[in-house]
């Protein structure tokens, strides 16, 4: 009975570990103080991904048909744009079996720099906006459902000189 049981206990314990997993952790890099940016010019943002060791995410080009790709936006400023291509590290690339392509991915510590601008005729002042991370973290043994975090970025926009 007592062997039954543990049977029974042990998927619970497993399913519920899995669902508390987050083998990600996403963070802006470098100054916390309010990056600045005159209206009508641009300033790098960098994002970097901590992924625990055995795990990793697909790239920004991974190949359709296959696991979800990471996606990087901006949200929450209308008068702030991403003007440009993100910048990525070049992505390891792996035959996986269990999706029957090759696929590319991060592992370790990547980090992203988006360009963000500013148009303009922006009015001056100091913006709230968000770095959307929309990704798939998988390992050998097993992939978590999509999940998407963010990062919170202050800007300090100057009038047009």
């Amino acid at each position: 009975m007592q062997r039954l049981a543990h049977l029974l206990v042990l998927p619970l314990l497993a399913a519920s570990t899995t669902l508390s997993l987050k083998p990600v952790k996403w963070t802006l890099v470098g100054a916390k103080v309010p990056r600045e940016v005159a209206a009508g010019r641009a300033v790098p943002i960098t994002v970097q991904a901590d992924i625990a060791k055995g795990w990793h995410i697909y790239s920004l080009t991974q190949k359709p048909g296959g696991p979800i790709p990471l996606r990087i936006e901006l949200t929450g400023a209308s008068d702030v744009v991403v003007r440009g291509v993100i910048k990525a590290p070049k992505p390891e690339k792996y035959f996986d079996k269990n999706f029957g392509m090759t696929t590319e991915l991060y592992s370790g510590t990547p980090r992203f720099t988006i360009p963000v601008a500013v148009p303009g005729r922006t009015p001056s002042g100091a913006r709230q906006l968000h770095v959307t991370a929309r990704y798939q973290v998988c390992s050998d043994k097993l992939c978590l459902p999509p999940r998407t975090d963010t990062v919170r970025v202050s800007l300090l926009i100057a009038a047009r000189r």
